[in-house]
This record gives C-alpha cells, structure tokens and sequence, in this order.
C-alpha cells in the first residue's frame, strides 16, 4: 500500500517501542524480520606489507602526476597513517604489559559487562583505540577471554601483525601491486537482521508527532537515514488537496484526479517552501486505494466522493 510507512530497526526492542506508540495513537503497526548480506572484499597482510604497498602506490602516483594525485594520495595517507596508529597501539602495549596481564578493560566491561559508552571526547577516542587494538589482537590469537576478562596471552613484533582493510575505504590497488606484496583478498559476508515497523494507511491522518519526534531522538536514530516524516508530511498534503478538489466539485473521476497530481506544485503553509510532486500514475492511483480501504472515498471510479 502506498501511504503505510515502513521504518526500520537494528534493534528488537526499539522495533517493539515504535510499534506500541502507533498502537497507542490507533495507527495500525505491524513487524517484520529481513535478513540481508553485508558483502565487502578485505584486503588482510602483515602491518609491513600494508604499508609497503600503500607507500609505493603513492609514489607511482606522485610520479605519474595524474589529475587526481592529491585527492589519491590523501585517501592513501590517511590509510597508511590508520595503520600506523595500530601498530603503535600494539608497540606500547607490548611494552607495558607482559602475558597474563588483563588488557582492554573498558572495552569488555561495554561488550560484556553491557557498561556505559564513555561520554566525553577524550574518553571516547580512548575507548575506540582500544576497540581498534582488541580487535587486532584477537585477528592475530594474541588475547585470552573468560569471565574474569581480557588478558595478554603472548606478544609478537607490530610489524608483523596481520592487519584489515576493506576496499571501500581506500583507492583501487593494482593487481600487480596486491602479488608482489602478497596480500591476501577476500570476501566477506556476514547477515544483517533488521526489524521492519509498518503501518496502516492512515498514518496519513496523524497529526501529533511529537511523542514519535521525542522517540527517535531520545534511541539517537540516524537522522540520514529517517525518511519518515518527510515522506509523511508530502503524503499528509497531498491527501489532504486530494480531498479538498473532491470536496470543492463534489466528485471526481479517478483518471482526472491522476492527471492532476502527477505533476503538482503548492507551498506549505507558514513555511518558505514548497512540493513538487512528480508521481507516477500508479503512485496516485495507490493513493486513491488507500483512502478507499481507510472509508474517506467511496463510490466508482467515475464518481469518487470523500465521506467524512
């Protein structure tokens, strides 16, 4: 159905939340479960390798002075400057702790221990390196966990600690380059589960959103990723100029409608802005269905008439 929104979820709970605060507004809501495949081709080499290969791959760029040599060689840099903040990250702790030592404190006590994120600046880069360095320990067996903790099981040289790096996140490196250095590529898959909220068609006819504004901001949703109200709000006023021609003529054929909304512009009130719609006839037409199963419109598709 064209005017239900579909909202999704990382989490179950939150999932279950948005779905009990449409309920308690007479929204109809349902949940739904999709599994998906992240893929990513990883790039996995000791620390040496890593470097060697980013290193020449900036100077063959340099050398070959392409338009795009310093957007490149940044993007490179960058990496290369990432990998080195590792390996320094390993060197000190090899150097204060011995084997048997706990290590990664803050990090189990979050994971485990279900602990508080740190909440300051400082506290927060803390805890993402030793994130970064757990994470590097265990790609190389070099940490012991039980219920107790994280501890040092052995130490090895930085230089020869293997190390990832996905290829979104830096430029394309040469075949050639990948052999010579013996990096080994692979891809990774894992499944991504998200919880999927879906409502009825009138949704449409919400008019308090506060309780829902409060919601997402207080579960920190992403605010890139929020369509919702957008959408919301160009269905809502579209609906309601839908309603408002039929009302003003006392009915409407469902094509003269369609041919009036594919292309329709009007401003929002009290706001500097307008909508532009650009629709297809079957997005108008979905619009028309939904109003009929939410009882707004009745009658045939040659004289359609709101009953409110």
């Amino acid at each position: 159905m064209v005017l239900e929104e579909e909202i999704w979820f990382s989490s179950e709970g939150e999932a279950q939340e948005c779905s009990r605060i449409f309920r308690k507004m007479n929204i109809s809501a349902h949940i739904r479960t999709k599994v998906e495949l992240e893929n990513m081709v990883q790039y996995k080499a000791p620390y040496s390798a890593l470097k060697g290969i980013i290193e020449e791959e900036i100077e063959r760029i340099r050398s070959a002075e392409d338009d795009d040599v310093e957007e490149l060689t940044e993007s490179y840099q960058e990496m290369c400057d990432y990998l080195k903040t590792i390996h320094d990250l390993m060197e000190k702790t090899f150097t204060e702790k011995s084997p048997g030592d706990h290590i990664g404190t803050t990090v189990y006590d979050f994971f485990i221990k279900e602990g508080k994120m740190p909440e300051d600046e400082e506290s927060m880069v803390a805890f993402f390196h030793e994130a970064v360095l757990i994470r590097v320990l265990e790609l190389n067996n070099l940490i012991d966990i039980n219920e107790e903790g994280m501890t040092l099981a052995r130490t090895i040289s930085p230089d020869d600690a293997q190390m990832v790096i996905f290829e979104d996140e830096i430029p394309p490196l040469r075949e050639e380059a990948l052999q010579k250095w013996n990096i080994q590529r692979s891809l990774e898959s894992k499944d991504i589960l998200s919880y999927i909220v879906t409502t009825s068609p009138d949704i449409v006819f919400l008019e308090d959103l506060t309780e829902l504004e409060n919601f997402f901001e207080r579960i920190e949703y992403d605010p890139e990723n929020l369509s919702f109200f957008v959408n919301l709000q160009v269905k809502q006023v579209l609906v309601a100029e839908i309603i408002s021609m039929i009302q003003k003529t006392g009915k409407n054929t469902r094509e003269q409608l369609i041919v009036e909304f594919i292309h329709y512009e009007f401003p929002i009130h009290d706001e500097m802005m307008g909508i532009g719609l650009h629709l297809s006839q079957d997005f108008i037409g979905g619009v028309l269905d939904d109003l009929k199963k939410t009882g707004i419109l009745k009658g045939k598709d040659s004289k359609l008439k709101v009953i409110i």
